[in-house]
């Protein structure tokens, strides 16, 4: 529990999400100040906090 509370991504971790995030937005023709987009990040961040590190199903 505690790791989910105060994780710690370092540059590997902060480039996959960006790809992944990136590449919904673009999907979606979507601009970064969208409320969209910002909510995804925001579950993105939290499904990548519980361990899902797999770009493949985190871009669907």
């Amino acid at each position: 529990m505690h790791q989910f509370l105060e994780p710690t991504f370092g540059p590997d971790e902060l480039e996959i999400l960006d790809v992944v995030l990136e590449g919904w937005r673009a999907q979606r023709e979507l601009t970064k100040d969208n409320p969209h987009f910002e909510l995804a990040a925001a579950v993105m961040l939290n499904l990548f906090r519980e361990g899902d590190r797999k770009t493949e199903q985190s871009k669907g």
